[in-house]
């Protein structure tokens, strides 16, 4: 269903010239998915066409190359959250300057890391989690679906001076399921994928890795509730064009953006997949990105996690 937005704005490009909306990776997965809601609705503000285009790979990096790499000039399009600002920290050498090559527009929104447990384990709260691990180094098993969910469990590590198990899986779904089983103790991920596991109980959920709880899950309290106000995680959703791209365009991307995501019917939708609508500056986005590099490579660091050839 189309969602009634005000006139379209005017975009000071050829009109009939395609506008690439990049995805890092496969279709179907979260980064696919937002790109696929928000791109039919930008297409009518910006009053030209948009093509979904997936370019997966090397963790991201091909995808985010493209952009890096395409001339400045807003036809090119970036959709991406977690590997904007982690693969930075973990490849020994990218293709791209993420500072110089790439211009953050506009944040999408916000989907929180929540801690889910498997019922059996005995830990009614993020503080119970740690007196376990710490009671028991080396046996807790953290399930690791993807480089975010590794690096949530890395950061958990480190700030509360554990040892843990990551063992690590395909994907976010896998972990979950290996959690539900009792392969894994426990995992640090986004809800979107076990929204209904979750509320029938096959999951237990300890916190939320967020500034604010979450509307789906209201009952769930934040690590700053639960005694751990350092300890953030989760995927931030957003859209990047090129380096160099002239400011009056990134304005206009970061306007259209803005108005899609705070019309209430769309940003619904999106909470659909566990993520929270958060408009942003082009200033705030932008130095929301540059810390996120900065903490990813201090925790790698911390980690002495080997960088990725």
């Amino acid at each position: 269903m189309s969602i009634a937005l005000c006139a379209p704005l005017v975009f000071a490009q050829s009109a009939d010239r395609l506008v690439r909306a990049i995805v890092p990776f496969a279709p179907g997965g979260s980064n696919d998915s937002m790109a696929r809601l928000i791109s039919p609705e930008l297409s009518k503000l910006l009053a030209q066409q948009i093509i979904v285009e997936n370019r997966p790979g090397a963790a991201g990096n091909i995808g985010i190359d493209v952009v890096a790499k395409s001339p400045p000039n807003g036809h090119t399009l970036l959709f991406s959250a977690t590997a904007s600002t982690q693969n930075p920290a973990l490849f020994r050498k990218l293709p791209f300057d993420p500072l110089r090559d790439i211009q953050p527009v506009a944040e999408i929104g916000q989907a929180p890391y929540v801690f889910l447990l498997n019922p059996t384990v005995p830990a009614k709260s993020v503080q119970e989690l740690v007196n376990l691990a710490r009671t028991h180094p080396g046996k807790l098993n953290a399930a690791a679906g993807g480089i975010g969910t590794r690096l949530s469990s890395e950061l958990f590590q480190i700030q509360n001076k554990l040892k843990l198990e990551i063992i690590p899986y395909q994907g976010s779904g896998q972990a979950a399921l290996a959690v539900m089983t009792g392969e894994a103790d426990f995992v640090v991920m986004e809800t979107s994928p076990v929204q209904g596991q979750l509320a029938a109980g096959k999951l237990k959920a300890l916190a939320v890795a967020g500034e604010k709880r979450l509307k789906s899950f209201p009952q769930i309290p934040t690590t700053a509730e639960a005694g751990f106000p350092d300890y953030r995680a989760g995927a931030t959703f957003g859209l990047y064009v090129a380096g160099g791209t002239p400011p009056e365009i990134v304005q206009r991307l970061n306007a259209a953006i803005n108005r899609i995501i705070s019309v209430p019917a769309f940003s619904a939708r999106l909470l659909d997949l566990g993520i929270e609508t958060s408009p942003k500056s082009i200033d705030e986005f932008s130095a929301a990105y540059r810390r996120e590099i900065d903490k990813w490579k201090t925790i790698v660091k911390q980690a002495n996690i080997p960088p990725i050839d």
